[in-house]
């Protein structure tokens, strides 16, 4: 216990002495190990939410868009670990709203996809491209589908995102919607012109995608939506024939209400393997 005590009382000693003679440590020294950069620092500092060392940094001069060793800007670190504040804080000091990481993903992909209105309103206010795109052609528009929020969906739209601009694989914003079984995104993406029987080079429509996923809501809003009930999909099947296969009497029910047609000699044994609902790259 002695011996313990006496080791305290020196850290505490030890420290004292650092602080009275000017070395007492800085808010960015617990981010500047290992060979980090100062501009490694600042992204690590952001990322963590810590606003008395990014404050620390910048003060040090750190430019605010500083990227760090694997080209993560400050702004994109604060969205992506979902400090709002942080990240608007950055907005107001100059940061750069525009500047992607290297892969291509911008700040407001980032703030699209998680969901964050607040901050996708000021980044679009702020003058970003909301026509930017990722070398897979993953749209930011498919971001705001992602989180499912229609307003946020319909605020990327307002500004000029186009809701048919699919990525290199021929995915749309709608089938990612119908996909997802977001009803009240792909009445949204429908209102505003997206087209229900675009295929990707699957032949995947949003339909066949919807049957698959087995939104009732999603498959009702695509066939007022004025889909094509009889659009051959994956192998060539129809969707009435997709609802058969899984087994969905309620699909199978509506869609022969709207005069869905099938092949009748086409069993579910014999159709083979097809192929999986493909994601939206990133």
């Amino acid at each position: 216990m002695l011996h313990g005590l006496k080791r305290t009382f020196a850290a505490v000693a030890v420290t004292s002495l650092l602080v009275l003679s000017g070395y007492a440590e800085s808010p960015t020294d617990r981010y500047l190990f290992s060979g980090a950069s100062p501009a490694d620092g600042l992204v690590s500092a952001v990322a963590a939410g810590d606003v008395e060392a990014t404050t620390a940094f910048l003060t040090q001069g750190v430019p605010v868009d500083a990227r760090d060793r694997s080209g993560l800007t400050p702004l994109v670190a604060a969205i992506a670990s979902k400090h709002p504040d942080l990240a608007t804080a950055l907005i107001e000091r100059g940061a750069d709203v525009n500047a992607p990481k290297p892969d291509g993903w911008t700040p407001l992909m980032a703030a699209a996809q998680a969901g964050d209105m607040s901050l996708v309103t000021r980044l679009l206010e702020s003058g970003v491209d909301p026509a930017a795109t990722l070398p897979s052609g993953y749209t930011t528009l498919m971001a705001a589908v992602e989180s499912g929020d229609v307003e946020l969906v319909a605020a990327v739209i307002d500004k000029g995102a186009d809701p048919n601009q699919a990525d290199r694989t021929g995915w749309t914003p709608l089938m990612s919607a119908a996909s997802r079984g977001m009803p009240d995104v792909v009445r949204e993406l429908l209102a505003a012109g997206a087209d229900p029987d675009t295929k990707n080079k699957d032949s995947w429509n949003a339909l066949f995608a919807a049957v698959q996923k087995g939104n009732e809501e999603v498959v009702q809003s695509l066939i007022e939506g004025l889909a094509d009930v009889d659009a051959a999909g994956p192998g060539g099947q129809t969707v009435l024939v997709r609802a058969m296969v899984k087994g969905d009497k309620w699909m199978i029910d509506t869609l022969k209400q709207h005069n869905a047609s099938t092949t009748a000699d086409v069993e579910p044994m014999e159709m083979g393997p097809q192929p999986l609902v493909p994601t939206s790259p990133q």
